[in-house]
């Protein structure tokens, strides 16, 4: 746990604490195969971006505290190896009971990023089954929050960048490559929306990175090692993923 976190561990309270540990423990898989002192600071993680977003939800949906802490551990999933801990834009999630469409759309959805009103919308059930199921590469909270982190990436200064800029742009010059082979369904760990654009692409890869870790590097060990870099973590080093593995 680095000062920053340490600090705020201070100042959390340790019914909190013990709250937040349990839910994960019964959640997340990623949260109960890490080394007890990660286990302490991704919790502290959990609960700094529990503060620092405003969840809100249909009207007669009740919005449980256990709810908002499994939305918020994808994110410390994803960011468990970098330094960026909160979201500056997208820091509202408005949490629907079933899959949704826009006014005058005849597309469900089960979450999306809302770039207009800077907020991230995820159906309950589709976040459930993506942390009850953790072996169909498919987990939408995961996948909205990797859009959620490119585009705040894009907005930063050089100097605050989420992801180091050499990394993100090599991992993008391989993922271009990719992208006709994903549509084309023949990339056969990834599934064929990946091949949309690299928006896409790199969201998916997220889910198929913390799912299915071992097939991915077996399957394109150079495509997962880079992943890995730009993340700062490697998911297969379970106690602690952010000691990266060589091979």
């Amino acid at each position: 746990m680095n000062i920053k976190h340490r600090f705020i561990s201070l100042f959390l309270r340790q019914k909190s604490k013990q709250e937040c540990h349990s839910i994960l423990s019964k959640w997340s898989t990623y949260y109960t195969g890490l080394s007890e002192s990660n286990k302490k600071s991704f919790m502290v993680r959990t609960l700094l971006f529990l503060h620092t977003t405003d969840f809100d939800s249909k009207e007669g949906f009740e919005l449980t505290l256990e709810m908002k802490l499994v939305i918020c551990s994808a994110f410390v999933q994803i960011t468990f190896g970098l330094q960026q801990d909160v979201l500056n834009i997208f820091n509202e999630v408005f949490v629907t009971p079933t899959s949704y469409s826009y006014a005058g759309r005849d597309v469900f959805y089960d979450g999306d990023v809302n770039p207009f009103t800077q907020r991230v919308n995820l159906s309950w059930p589709a976040v459930e089954k993506g942390f009850i199921i953790t072996d169909d590469g498919l987990n939408i909270a995961i996948h909205e929050f990797g859009h959620c982190l490119i585009i705040e990436n894009s907005k930063r200064s050089y100097l605050a960048r989420t992801f180091n800029e050499s990394d993100l742009n090599t991992w993008k010059a391989l993922a271009i490559k990719k992208i006709p082979l994903v549509k084309a369904g023949d990339y056969k760990i990834f599934r064929e929306y990946g091949g949309t654009n690299l928006m896409e692409l790199f969201s998916i890869t997220l889910e198929t990175f913390f799912e299915w870790p071992h097939e991915f590097y077996s399957y394109s060990p150079t495509f997962y090692r880079m992943t890995a870099k730009v993340l700062q973590q490697d998911p297969r080093n379970s106690k602690n993923p952010r000691k990266l593995k060589n091979g």
